[in-house]
């Protein structure tokens, strides 16, 4: 079944939130902190509000109301109207507020045995006598204050008493006693207030760590360069001496795998150089077809052999050269220099190179090795590739905020699912009949990286692969990773 649009929405928004957050949960630590000591201080005033000291100030009001009830004792009716009064008084507060119904508050008189009056609600455990102070009870699982007065000077067994009784568990407290909902308001009405200044405090304090991830997101893969830490808060510090620490590793991994593949190179160079030598030698002297067939391809492979090793080595002059200074150089001028370099491959095979560039010069700031490196993997592949007496194609454009060039062939192509894969090197498409080393549209790809711009292969138009590159106005060119060699 299709979800709806606001269903999709809605589950976009439930599974961003269940992603944990790092501003989120300090967020909800500063809300609940504060709810907290809030909480913490409105328990410490409900507390002091019921301690015995301020219960003990209303001795001398409970003691003018034994006294009144002793001189009304010959008037019932208006010993129960002042009664009544006193009880509506204790139960409302000073501020007029009524108490909870659960748990209410309550006031019992009596003379001698006979009980004069008890406020509604209180259960029949709490209603006495009791005796004269402050004393607690326990009932039906709460906890009860119960605070006695005793009238003077009337005959044994007819003395006047008078006690308050108030509910004393914390729930109790929370609900009963005057002043309650000032006391939580502030908390409901602040906690949402507070929510706003609190994320941008937490964002606020954040701004190191995005800027450090924005420079790690802005760094190509050929920069192994330490980072430098964009704050002074000692909490950041050890990341970025960790990071730093990984970089160095790296760089020597890195510096250790070039001088390898140099030093490899230059080994196998004299001895495969030797080699083919001998290998024209031999056929020059032997006459046997079987042999001429051996040394043909006993040739081949030696120069395949001398084809690698000299990409290799010009891999790691690129290498070395990356940190050359930038030049201002002309697009329109560079690429006819490469072409006539291959134009004796292109003669050799009856292809033709056709370049479509403006008369008006094509400006970029780059390094020329690089550069010339990158046409030159591309072009010679274009010619390895494509059929015996096709055309290659260059056309070269600047558009806004953009330098484009594109190079097509009329060769088999790349299928969508190997394009990616082609550009690691080493990489070669299965069933591939032209020998090769899978080094070239990784060069290419990387020297785009290196000078800030992008590589992406496609269809040509009627059949073949297209290679469009693309440099940005404004890109900075970045350290070359990898330079020459032609090989798909």
């Amino acid at each position: 079944m299709t979800q709806a649009p606001w269903w999709r929405g809605v589950a976009a928004l439930w599974q961003r939130l269940r992603e944990p957050s790092l501003v989120r949960g300090l967020l909800l630590a500063q809300a609940a902190l504060v709810t907290l000591l809030w909480l913490s201080l409105v328990a410490w005033l409900l507390a002091d509000e019921i301690s015995q000291s301020e219960m003990e100030k209303s001795i001398p009001a409970m003691q003018a109301v034994v006294m009144s009830a002793q001189a009304l004792a010959d008037q019932p009716e208006a010993l129960a109207r002042v009664l009544e009064q006193v009880d509506r008084w204790n139960r409302s507060g000073s501020e007029g507020a009524q108490d909870e119904d659960l748990l209410p508050n309550g006031m019992v008189m009596w003379r001698g045995p006979q009980r004069l009056f008890a406020s509604a609600g209180l259960a029949e455990a709490l209603l006495g006598p009791h005796p004269p102070g402050l004393h607690t009870l326990e009932h039906a699982g709460d906890s009860w204050l119960v605070l006695t007065v005793q009238g003077q000077g009337a005959a044994a067994g007819e003395q006047t008493s008078l006690s308050f009784v108030y509910p004393h568990s914390v729930m109790a407290l929370m609900v009963s006693l005057e002043g309650r909902g000032l006391l939580v308001l502030p908390l409901l009405v602040s906690l949402p207030l507070l929510l706003l200044p609190a994320w941008l405090s937490v964002r606020w304090a954040l701004r190191p760590w995005r800027r450090l991830s924005e420079e790690v997101a802005r760094r190509g893969a050929q920069d192994l360069e330490p980072f430098v830490a964009p704050s002074k808060a000692q909490e950041l510090r050890p990341l970025v001496s960790a990071l730093n620490r990984l970089l160095a590793q790296l760089r020597e991994a890195r510096a250790r795998e070039r001088r390898f593949v140099a030093d490899a190179a230059h080994e196998l160079r004299t001895p495969l150089t030797a080699l083919n030598v001998y290998a024209e030698s031999l056929r020059e002297l032997s006459g046997e077809p079987q042999s001429q067939a051996l040394l043909a391809g006993m040739l081949r492979s030696s120069e395949r052999a001398v084809r690698l090793v000299n990409q290799l080595l010009a891999l790691m002059r690129s290498e070395a050269e990356a940190q050359g200074a930038l030049q201002r150089l002309d697009l329109a001028q560079l690429v006819p220099e490469v072409l006539a370099e291959l134009a004796p491959l292109a003669r050799l095979r009856q292809v033709v190179l056709d370049c479509e560039a403006p008369e008006s010069p094509l400006w970029l700031m780059a390094r020329p090795e690089g550069l010339h490196a990158l046409f030159a993997n591309l072009v010679e592949n274009a010619i390895k590739y494509g059929p015996q007496a096709g055309t290659v194609r260059l056309r070269l454009w600047r558009e806004p905020g953009c330098l484009r060039a594109t190079v097509a062939d009329q060769g088999p192509g790349i299928a969508p699912e190997w394009r990616q894969a082609v550009l690691s090197r080493f990489t070669r498409l299965p069933g591939q009949a032209q020998p090769g080393s899978g080094l070239g549209l990784a060069i290419a790809d990387s020297v785009m990286q290196a000078q800030g711009g992008s590589l992406q292969l496609d269809d040509a138009p009627g059949g073949g692969l297209l290679v469009l590159l693309c440099w940005p106005d404004g890109a900075e060119p970045a350290a070359l990773s990898d330079g020459a060699g032609a090989a798909r």
